[in-house]
Parts: C-alpha cells; sequence; structure tokens
C-alpha cells in the first residue's frame, strides 16, 4: 500500500518530548512576518493534565475548513491545504468546522484604512476601527526554503514534518510490524 500519493503533508509533535517552551510559535511567527503573512504564530501551545504540545492544523485530507470557506481562501493545494489570507471575508466558517481547533480568526489592520482618522462613534464593528478578521492556520511555511520553521527551531525535536514517504516507510510500517509483533506474542503465551 502506496500511501504517498493519498496524504497531505503535516507538522506533528510528540508530547512525550515537548516541554512546552514555545520556541516553536516564536518561530512561526518570525516565519509568517518574514513571508509577508499576518505576523502571528500558526499554531499554539496547549498545557493540559495530560501533557503539552503545540496544537496545528493536521492538513486533513477531507479538509473541513476548505469545504466550507465560502469564498475559497482555503483551498485544496498538491500536498497541503493553502490558504489565502488575503481573500478571506473573517467568517470564521472554518474555525467552526475545524475538529482540531486548530485555525483560528485574527485581525489585521486593513491597508486601505487611514489610521490618521480616528472615527467619532463606535458601532462594536471591527470594521468601523479599521480592522480585518482573518483565518490564520499552518500552511507548512509554504515559501520557506527550510520547511516549516517551528520544526527547525525545535530544541527537543518533539515536532516532527510529515510527508506520505514518512508516512508510509517509517511510520506505517513501524507500526504494522509492533502489531503482527504483539498478535504473535500474545497468541504463543
Amino acid at each position: 500500500m502506496n500511501l504517498s500519493n493519498r496524504i497531505n503533508n503535516f507538522v506533528i509533535a510528540d508530547p512525550d518530548i515537548c516541554i512546552g517552551c514555545a520556541t516553536c510559535m516564536a518561530a512561526c511567527y518570525e516565519s509568517a512576518y518574514e513571508r509577508g503573512k499576518l505576523a502571528v504564530p500558526r499554531l499554539v501551545v496547549t498545557r493540559t493534565a495530560s501533557g503539552v504540545m503545540p496544537n496545528q492544523c493536521r492538513q486533513c485530507d477531507d479538509s473541513p475548513c476548505a469545504n466550507v470557506c465560502p469564498v475559497g481562501a482555503l483551498t485544496f493545494g498538491e500536498d497541503y491545504i493553502e490558504t489565502h489570507e488575503e481573500i478571506c471575508i473573517g467568517c470564521k466558517m472554518c474555525t467552526l468546522a475545524c475538529p482540531f481547533g486548530a485555525i483560528r480568526a485574527e485581525s489585521e489592520i486593513m491597508p486601505s484604512i487611514d489610521n490618521t482618522i480616528v472615527p467619532d462613534y463606535n458601532l462594536g464593528l471591527e470594521s468601523v476601527l479599521g480592522n480585518k478578521s482573518v483565518a490564520v492556520k499552518c500552511d507548512l511555511c509554504n515559501g520557506r526554503e527550510d520547511g516549516p520553521a517551528c520544526v527547525e527551531a525545535c530544541p527537543t525535536h518533539a515536532l516532527m514534518f510529515i510527508n506520505g514517504s514518512i508516512m508510509d516507510g517509517q511510520v506505517v510500517s513501524q507500526k504494522a510490524s509492533d502489531a503482527v509483533e504483539s498478535f504473535i506474542e500474545n497468541r504463543t503465551a
């Protein structure tokens, strides 16, 4: 079975190794800024009673977020879910559809707004104040030559970039071997 032609690339964390230092968040922020994206991290280090690790987009093959986006700001790329922040309308449908909570709305100042003019009123709408809501999620540092910045920056190597060949050769094959060995041991016992 060859999975490499069927799955999207993604980054995953090993919670047994992650120390929650947030170095990945800093690297993500810097990468987004350098690539001209909204300068916020696309992953969030999450702490629970059972452990700590960054939560980020799994680049789902069926991508609920891309399926619900009414304007095509999230699309199916060749091997990941592409994000087009410039056309996002901030409807937040993707945030509701994501089963992992890995996509969120952030705001940025709209370039067409003259910030020297302060409105005399506030209707409670962010757009009145000159902000635009934009969906942000991991884009695997698309355009960055060295791949995802979080993987490169992690001091404990808790983050791993997964592509089809790694999934097929290392992850699935190892799990299959372990399952067969366990079955044989339990059968002979």
